[in-house]
């Protein structure tokens, strides 16, 4: 069959239009099949804790997903909340966290809807969802962002003991998440600022929040305790009106205190009298002595106004006075000594250095071992068993078992939003070349930088909210309570403890 083409085409017959009209039907079709493309809610989804809740994603233009492979995960492919593929549910890559709490919407398969219902919210379950699509020719993913809340219990409040002037109120509110803000107020509404507080963790997730305030007889009317989660915009509060009684009950123990300081300074000041005579009482029996000859093989000397003969006896300056009087001298002199042995054997200060057999290949070690900086070109680095090749990560040289150590690790550079760094310790056995959660249960107790906040490691995750976020850090490891403690150098403020850490008897190092 000939065909001539030419504007217009006049001579195309209309068996030929027909076929080309197919051809080119066909080719699109073909051209719009290749292409998928998601489309997440383009807002945070807002969830209680214990309800549960719809992610949705479709497939933009609509179309039939049953024959496409669909996965949600959270951050990495290994953290699968849930896949489907070829038609049906598979569970064996699933998280042990999502088990039996997930269901894709079958029934929106075939208009292209992809959402996913998660069962009984957990506080673990907070933070982004990554909904992905493939085939064989193309791929996309949409985010969707879950925050997941909780409000806790209304504020107990009670007395504590007196205590600077005034009465310590304690304020205790449980079962929030994420963690609240505790505020004090009187009854003006001023705010009053905290002496202390504390907050904490159940298995669950959820929070529990402590605080103290010292109230002093200057301060009318009820005082109330406000805990706010600022995700929520919800306020639990409670009040307490101290009655005058309580506060002149503070003063017979102000009189008490001011009567034992006189004392004290009154003690203080005759024992320095005291002192200062019998030294000088020291220094002219002292020089008598030394104006003798010393008996053969005997060598003199005074040491603070103790007379010191040879390997012989002690003498004291001072007419009239044994050795035994004193003998509480010496004792005091020693058990000063001890004490500040044991003081530094209870938190010794350590220059922990790095090991280089440890680092990443992306991590590059200063010569001196004391400095470590992130490189985008990997180094040429052996290839052992001790190097981390997955975990951009690297230890100390030093390993403990028994006592307290602290040692200061500083942050260089600006905190730009997308930088990463983490700081704390790990088992010596912790695994290097395989993926692992970075959390206590697998030997890790760790600090970690990430998006502009600083978490800790625990399982979930606890934020910390710091501001500014403290780039010199105190690392202090206690093997026999079994704590590791981080603290702000720069105000001495702690940012965080893991408590009862499962050591197991191993060695333990610092990780960064």
């Amino acid at each position: 069959m000939g065909l001539t083409w030419g504007c217009g085409c006049p001579n195309l017959t209309s068996h030929a239009r027909g076929l080309l009209t197919s051809l080119i039907t066909l080719l699109l079709l073909q051209l719009g099949s290749a292409q998928l493309r998601l489309e997440g809610p383009g807002h945070p989804l807002t969830a209680t804790v214990g309800q549960d809740v719809v992610l949705p994603c479709h497939l933009s233009p609509q179309r039939d997903a049953r024959d496409l492979e669909v996965r949600w995960i959270r951050r990495t492919i290994s953290e699968t909340v849930h896949h489907y593929r070829n038609g049906e549910d598979l569970y064996r890559e699933q998280m042990e966290a999502y088990a039996g709490r997930t269901e894709l919407a079958r029934d929106g398969l075939s208009a292209g809807s992809l959402d996913l219902r998660i069962t009984g919210l957990r506080p673990s379950d907070d933070g982004q969802y990554f909904c992905t699509v493939k085939n064989a020719d193309a791929y996309d993913e949409a985010i969707v962002e879950l925050e997941v809340s909780a409000t806790g219990t209304d504020p107990h409040l009670s007395l504590g003991g007196y205590e600077a002037g005034g009465i310590q109120v304690l304020c205790r509110s449980a079962g929030w998440y994420p963690l609240p803000q505790l505020l004090w107020r009187d009854a003006r509404g001023q705010h009053l600022p905290s002496v202390s507080q504390t907050h904490s963790q159940d298995q669950e997730g959820l929070f529990e929040i402590e605080g103290a305030v010292i109230v002093t007889g200057s301060v009318e009317g009820p005082l109330s305790c406000v805990v706010r989660s600022s995700r929520l915009q919800q306020d639990r509060e409670s009040s307490l009106d101290i009655a005058a009684p309580f506060f002149h009950n503070a003063q017979p123990w102000m009189v008490a205190l001011a009567l034992v300081l006189v004392l004290l300074a009154v003690s203080i000041g005759l024992g320095v009298y005291l002192f200062r005579k019998q030294a000088a009482q020291s220094r002219e029996l002292g020089e008598s002595l030394q104006s003798l000859p010393p008996a053969p093989g005997e060598v003199v000397s005074v040491r603070e106004g103790l007379v010191w003969v040879g390997s012989g006896g002690l003498c004291a300056g001072g007419s009239g006075v044994l050795e035994e009087q004193l003998e509480p001298v010496k004792q005091a002199a020693e058990m000063e000594e001890k004490d500040a042995r044991l003081e530094n054997q209870a938190a010794e200060l350590v220059k922990v250095t790095l090991d280089p057999d440890t680092a990443h290949p992306g991590l590059v070690v200063s010569q001196d071992n004391c400095s470590v900086i992130c490189k985008s070109e990997w180094q040429q680095v052996p290839d052992t068993p001790e190097r981390f090749d997955i975990w951009w990560c690297m230890l100390g040289h030093e390993e403990f078992r028994d006592g307290r150590h602290c040692w200061l690790v500083e942050v260089e550079g600006e905190q730009l939003k997308d930088s990463r760094w983490s700081v704390g310790v790990v088992r010596a056995s912790v695994k290097r070349n395989r993926w692992n959660k970075t959390i206590p249960k697998n030997g890790i107790w760790a600090l970690q930088y990430y998006e502009g906040q600083l978490i800790s490691l625990t399982w979930p995750h606890t934020l910390l909210s710091l501001s500014p976020v403290p780039t010199r850090i105190w690392v202090c490891l206690d093997c026999t309570q079994r704590q590791v403690s981080f603290l702000n150098a720069d105000n001495g403020v702690q940012i965080f403890t893991f408590t009862e850490a499962s050591f197991n008897g191993e060695s333990i190092r610092p990780l960064f």
